[in-house]
Protein backbone atom coordinates (compact mmCIF):
# COMPACT_ATOMS: atom_id res chain seq x y z
CA UNK A 1 0.00 0.00 0.00
CA UNK A 2 1.52 3.30 -1.52
CA UNK A 3 1.50 6.11 1.12
CA UNK A 4 0.98 8.88 -1.51
CA UNK A 5 -1.98 11.13 -1.37
CA UNK A 6 -4.10 12.21 -4.59
CA UNK A 7 -3.95 15.35 -5.84
CA UNK A 8 -6.10 17.83 -4.51
CA UNK A 9 -8.40 19.74 -7.19
CA UNK A 10 -7.61 23.48 -7.09
CA UNK A 11 -10.50 24.42 -9.60
CA UNK A 12 -12.84 26.85 -8.11
CA UNK A 13 -15.20 27.57 -10.68
CA UNK A 14 -18.00 25.63 -12.21
CA UNK A 15 -15.87 23.69 -15.57
CA UNK A 16 -17.80 23.49 -18.83
CA UNK A 17 -16.32 20.43 -21.43
CA UNK A 18 -16.74 21.00 -24.81
CA UNK A 19 -15.20 20.61 -28.15
CA UNK A 20 -15.36 23.35 -30.05
CA UNK A 21 -13.27 24.82 -32.43
CA UNK A 22 -11.80 28.17 -31.63
CA UNK A 23 -8.62 30.35 -32.51
CA UNK A 24 -5.29 31.51 -30.69
CA UNK A 25 -3.49 34.33 -31.62
CA UNK A 26 -0.22 34.94 -29.68
CA UNK A 27 0.71 37.95 -31.60
CA UNK A 28 2.53 36.14 -34.28
CA UNK A 29 0.06 33.43 -35.30
CA UNK A 30 -3.47 33.00 -35.19
CA UNK A 31 -4.07 29.34 -34.80
CA UNK A 32 -7.09 27.15 -35.03
CA UNK A 33 -7.51 24.93 -31.70
CA UNK A 34 -10.38 22.83 -29.84
CA UNK A 35 -11.22 24.21 -26.69
CA UNK A 36 -11.93 21.16 -24.71
CA UNK A 37 -12.93 23.20 -21.32
CA UNK A 38 -13.85 26.62 -20.29
CA UNK A 39 -14.65 28.16 -16.70
CA UNK A 40 -15.16 31.69 -15.73
CA UNK A 41 -11.41 31.94 -14.74
CA UNK A 42 -10.39 30.46 -17.97
CA UNK A 43 -10.01 27.59 -20.70
CA UNK A 44 -8.12 24.52 -21.61
CA UNK A 45 -6.96 24.67 -25.37
CA UNK A 46 -5.52 21.49 -27.60
CA UNK A 47 -2.58 22.99 -29.64
CA UNK A 48 -0.94 20.28 -31.12
CA UNK A 49 0.82 22.40 -33.71
CA UNK A 50 0.18 25.49 -31.83
CA UNK A 51 3.26 25.25 -29.35
CA UNK A 52 2.79 27.47 -26.80
CA UNK A 53 5.35 28.59 -24.05
CA UNK A 54 4.09 29.01 -20.04
CA UNK A 55 3.49 32.69 -19.14
CA UNK A 56 3.02 33.63 -23.29
CA UNK A 57 -0.25 36.08 -23.55
CA UNK A 58 -2.36 34.90 -25.90
CA UNK A 59 -6.05 36.17 -26.90
CA UNK A 60 -8.79 32.99 -27.13
CA UNK A 61 -11.27 34.15 -29.97
CA UNK A 62 -14.86 32.41 -29.69
CA UNK A 63 -17.81 32.67 -32.40
CA UNK A 64 -20.96 32.89 -29.86
CA UNK A 65 -24.47 33.58 -31.02
CA UNK A 66 -25.65 36.53 -29.26
CA UNK A 67 -28.93 37.96 -29.88
CA UNK A 68 -30.02 35.19 -32.62
CA UNK A 69 -26.11 36.67 -34.66
CA UNK A 70 -22.62 35.21 -34.63
CA UNK A 71 -20.06 37.19 -33.02
CA UNK A 72 -16.54 36.97 -32.50
CA UNK A 73 -15.03 37.68 -28.96
CA UNK A 74 -11.39 37.70 -27.80
CA UNK A 75 -10.84 37.09 -24.74
CA UNK A 76 -7.08 37.87 -23.13
CA UNK A 77 -5.59 35.10 -21.45
CA UNK A 78 -1.70 33.94 -20.26
CA UNK A 79 -0.49 30.28 -20.45
CA UNK A 80 -0.53 28.71 -16.70
CA UNK A 81 0.40 25.28 -17.89
CA UNK A 82 1.85 23.39 -20.66
CA UNK A 83 0.99 19.50 -21.16
CA UNK A 84 1.32 17.48 -24.31
CA UNK A 85 -1.72 17.76 -25.54
CA UNK A 86 -2.00 21.61 -25.11
CA UNK A 87 -2.14 24.63 -22.77
CA UNK A 88 -3.67 25.63 -19.65
CA UNK A 89 -5.20 29.64 -20.30
CA UNK A 90 -6.20 31.94 -17.14
CA UNK A 91 -8.23 34.93 -18.49
CA UNK A 92 -6.70 38.16 -17.35
CA UNK A 93 -8.29 41.73 -17.51
CA UNK A 94 -12.00 40.52 -19.16
CA UNK A 95 -14.18 43.42 -18.60
CA UNK A 96 -17.96 43.22 -17.37
CA UNK A 97 -19.13 42.10 -20.90
CA UNK A 98 -16.64 39.34 -21.77
CA UNK A 99 -17.07 38.11 -18.06
CA UNK A 100 -20.63 37.64 -18.53
CA UNK A 101 -20.46 36.25 -22.17
CA UNK A 102 -18.19 33.21 -20.72
CA UNK A 103 -20.39 33.08 -17.14
CA UNK A 104 -23.34 32.48 -20.12
CA UNK A 105 -21.37 29.93 -21.87
CA UNK A 106 -20.34 28.09 -18.94
CA UNK A 107 -23.94 28.06 -17.47
CA UNK A 108 -25.77 27.60 -20.97
CA UNK A 109 -28.43 24.42 -20.82
CA UNK A 110 -26.67 21.94 -22.37
CA UNK A 111 -29.60 21.42 -24.70
CA UNK A 112 -28.44 24.75 -26.15
CA UNK A 113 -25.83 25.73 -28.48
CA UNK A 114 -24.28 29.04 -27.77
CA UNK A 115 -20.45 28.47 -29.37
CA UNK A 116 -20.61 27.78 -33.20
CA UNK A 117 -18.76 23.98 -33.35
CA UNK A 118 -18.95 24.48 -37.07
CA UNK A 119 -15.92 27.42 -37.02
Amino acid sequence: MSNKTLPVERRLDLRRVTDVKVFANDGVQLKKCRLRDISVSGAFIETKEFPLAKGAEVELVLRVRREGRLTHFRLPAKVIRVTPDGAALAFVDLDEMLRQIVFDIVNVDQSEQHSDPSY
